[in-house]
């Protein structure tokens, strides 16, 4: 398999996970969101050190804290995904969650954008069609809502650009979520024992179980996304990203939870987005030569007789 085969492959897993990750959130529903979002970053820190030392990679580990010209990007990375699971989580918090809804939406339009003005990188008249698309279903939305929504832009801003981030330290995926994990691990525990101790206090067994679980969840898909980030055009792995929405849209459905009809047009928008999109991706990988190959030269002519 081909390196750019395999970031998609890691991107698609990265999606799908975030996609169905809701339903595992939601079996925490009685603990307090900011005791799970502090939970996170230490139980994933955790996970992390130890995935690396069970692959030998702790020196790299080490080597990568040491290395400022990758520290210069994911010292502002690991904050800046902080923010946007904080922000996140009070948003849901005071019952403002549509918004949310319409960030996870923005966010593959700027990472499309950001792709193609800070990476230079190049697009087809399809992937064109397939964003045009994509930016009528959020008009839509937004429209639909009646003002401006900032919580939605600061949402799909701070996780777009902790992409561009990520691209540009270009560490290895295992090594660096450990270390954003372990940037954020002072602050989330200073935050749980100075502020939230009652409800650490009021945890049982089964819920510390889950915290517990809830570190693998976070850093799993992260880790897909930092290989993904690093092995496929930034462009590629923001549509990607429309796959996590549509699949909470889903499970919302199952539980009970009906769209509005400004959402279900957008909705359609998008899934026509993902289809044109996915059709430019296909006519680009067999126009590209395979993997180490050079495209055959045309046969000679035939030679005339006499």
């Amino acid at each position: 398999m081909s390196r750019k085969n395999k970031g998609l492959t890691f991107g698609l897993l990265c999606y799908l996970l975030w996609g169905i990750l809701p339903a595992f959130w939601n079996l925490m529903a009685g603990i307090s969101p900011f005791v799970i979002l502090c939970a996170r970053v230490v139980f994933a820190l955790i996970f992390m050190l130890g995935v690396l030392a069970v692959m030998g990679k702790l020196g790299l580990f080490w080597a990568t804290l040491r290395d400022w010209r990758k520290m210069r990007f994911l010292v502002p990375a690991a904050f800046l995904i902080a923010f946007n699971w904080g922000l996140f989580i009070w948003a849901v918090n005071t019952g403002q969650i549509i918004y949310t809804s319409l960030g996870y939406y923005m966010n593959p339009l700027m990472a499309f954008v950001l792709g193609v003005v800070l990476f230079k990188e190049k697009y087809t008249v399809l992937q064109l069609v397939a964003v045009g698309l994509a930016l009528i279903g959020l008009l839509i939305s937004i429209f639909a809502y009646g003002r401006v929504p900032v919580i939605s832009i600061s949402l799909a801003l701070s996780f777009a650009m902790y992409g561009v981030l990520k691209k540009k330290a270009g560490a290895d995926p295992n090594a660096s979520i450990a270390i954003e994990s372990l940037l954020v691990t002072p602050f989330a525990l200073i935050f749980a024992f100075g502020f939230m101790m009652d409800g650490v206090r009021a945890l049982g067994t089964g819920e510390i179980l889950l915290l517990i679980g809830g570190g693998a969840a976070t850093a799993i898909p992260l880790v897909l996304y930092a290989r993904a980030i690093n092995d496929i055009p930034f462009t590629t792995v923001g549509f990607l990203q429309y796959i996590a929405p549509t699949l909470s849209i889903i499970y919302g459905l199952i539980i009970g939870i009906r769209p509005t009809e400004s959402q279900i047009v957008t909705i359609i928008f998008i899934g026509l987005a993902l289809i044109v999109f996915s059709i430019a991706l296909v006519r680009i990988a067999k126009a590209e030569p395979a993997p180490g190959g050079t495209p055959e030269p045309p046969p000679p002519p035939p030679r005339q007789a006499g």
